[in-house]
């Protein structure tokens, strides 16, 4: 009877360290790290420890691995034996299995890119790159960056992203979010989803910048200064430099310190994607960003990895953010902040929201901000480029300007349309400044980025035409008439390696994927 105690009593005391072991893998996860969850969770699988904890521990770590369809097998596992702790965490286990389903998958040193098969194939080599070189850029700056393969999934329409994501469907038609970091990955859609495209690499960098900041604090950064680091530093793994804001985001500062209409830091405590519309998104982004560039201006880049460091070993980001700008509290920085937005040189013009369109192939009049909500100006512009396709350019620049009438923003279709009009008439400098006036306001408007391109093609000037068409692509690069421009324009400067890159876009394009599944 002895022996038998002794016995039992060892398995209690086994079972309980193995199940102590499993939960010391889930704190892993709570931190950012899963390094050490992985870790913990092949150690628990070997020793065939089958506690709830174990299990709840693999299903977690499967799923931020990006092995949804092994996540999906351990939750109905759990599901049949009626534990029912696992769906505590909402995460959308089915959603991304759904998602996911056909998506084929690339690596390199560090980064893994999914995306779907046939034309979204053209993503991968620009994918993997973004990714590379967002890696080696902000790792350096916030003095490390995650310990593990970071994997970067690529929805092919927004409604798959939304599946994987787990946001309310009508979060994503509100604010147009495209992208996500959580669960120790990145999910986007691709520029596909969106009507003409959208600023996929930076996105993806932003994103990843997300990843890093989670990770380096142990998951204590909140969303405000997360998305400030992001937004402000999106654009350096390209350029060397911080992002400046959008003509579209000035206008809106400015107007936020004339009224004091600023988001408040509480209304997006727990995501930009909850906010009321597209434009409080993007004065809630500005504000943020900012903030985190008047902090960074007085304590100097360096101090990145000491905020990381502080914020993790428990101090408030605030605290921490006041410090290092040099003020005693967040009330102080705030004050500091808002003196200093009011010196600095904010835009007065006027412009609109791009209206969020999604999974819908939109014509370039139902992706206006303006058109798109006005049907007197919407018949005058359908009015203008018919007479435009019937070459009657001077009665269509009447048409479109008779649209473009009223106070308020101007619209970015009427003056790409106004530009094509006056290239027509043979008015070239007049279209070069409309559509220049037109891509600083609406550097997100692929047709003004091609009506660009195509007057510099009318000039004979690759260099410039080139760079129009190479911005267009950037943003939406299943436009073939955009690759074909690409093509031309670098074969007429010699550079063969870039034009054979886009040949071979073009191709896959005009197979429908097949030329990438023969290659």
């Amino acid at each position: 009877m002895k022996t038998l105690f002794v016995s039992s009593l060892w398995f209690i005391c086994m079972g309980s360290a193995l199940a102590a072991r499993a939960r010391e893998g889930l704190a892993c996860l709570e931190v950012g790290d899963l390094r050490c969850a992985i870790e913990v969770r092949d150690e628990v699988v070997v020793s065939g420890d089958a506690s709830e904890a174990a299990r709840v521990l693999q299903l977690r770590t499967l799923f931020r691995e990006g092995r949804y369809e092994d996540a999906v097998a351990v939750l109905e596992a759990l599901e049949r034996s009626g534990l029912e702790s696992a769906q505590r965490e909402t995460n959308p286990y089915r959603g991304s299995a759904l998602a996911s389903r056909g998506m084929v998958e690339a690596q390199r040193d560090g980064v893994r890119v999914r995306h779907a098969k046939g034309i979204e194939s053209i993503l991968r080599d620009e994918a993997l790159e973004v990714m590379e070189r967002s890696r080696s850029t902000y790792d350096a700056l916030f003095g490390g960056g995650p310990d593990h393969d970071v994997l970067l999934d690529i929805f092919p329409t927004a409604y798959r992203f939304t599946q994987a994501s787990g946001l309310p469907p009508e979060a994503v038609r509100t604010t147009g979010v495209v992208a996500l970091s959580k669960w120790s990955r990145l999910l986007i859609s691709s520029p596909r989803s969106k009507a003409r495209g959208y600023g996929w690499k930076d996105t993806v960098a932003h994103e990843y910048i997300h990843l890093v900041v989670s990770w380096r604090s142990a998951d204590r950064t909140p969303v405000w200064l997360q998305e400030g680091l992001a937004k402000l530093l999106e654009s350096r793994w390209r350029t060397g430099k911080d992002s400046v804001l959008t003509v579209h985001q000035q206008s809106l500062m400015r107007t936020a310190l004339e009224t004091d209409g600023f988001v408040p830091f509480e209304k997006f405590k727990h995501s930009m994607a909850y906010l009321d519309s597209g434009d409080e998104a993007a004065l809630a982004f500005a504000q943020v960003a900012t903030l985190v560039q008047h902090v960074l201006e007085r304590g100097g880049v360096g101090v990145l990895p000491v905020a990381m460091d502080r914020i993790r070993d428990g101090e408030s980001a605030e605290t921490v953010m006041s410090s290092l700008g040099g003020y005693t509290d967040f009330d102080e920085l705030m004050a500091g902040w808002k003196r200093w937005v009011g010196l600095q040189t904010l835009t007065e013009a006027s412009v609109a929201s791009l209206p969020v369109v999604l999974d819908a192939d939109a014509d370039d009049f139902e992706a206006d901000p303006l058109l798109a909500m006005d049907a007197s100006k919407m018949r005058a512009a359908r009015l203008g480029e018919l007479l435009l396709e019937r070459n009657r350019p001077l009665a269509a620049l009447i048409e479109f300007r008779k649209a473009a009438e009223g106070d308020g923003p101007v619209s970015p279709l009427l003056l790409a349309r106004e530009a094509q009009c006056l290239e027509k008439l043979g008015r070239m400098e007049e279209a070069l400044a409309v559509s220049a006036n037109g891509v600083n306001l609406y550097p997100e408007f692929t047709p003004l980025l091609k009506t660009r391109g195509a007057l510099f093609d009318r000039l004979g000037n690759p260099t410039e035409a080139a760079k129009a068409w190479a911005d267009a692509h950037e943003l939406n690069p299943f436009d073939t008439a955009v690759q074909q421009a690409l093509i031309e324009n670098y074969a007429a400067l010699g550079r063969s390696e870039s034009a054979d890159r886009h040949r071979a876009i073009l191709r896959i394009l005009q197979t429908g994927g097949a030329a990438e599944v023969a290659r």
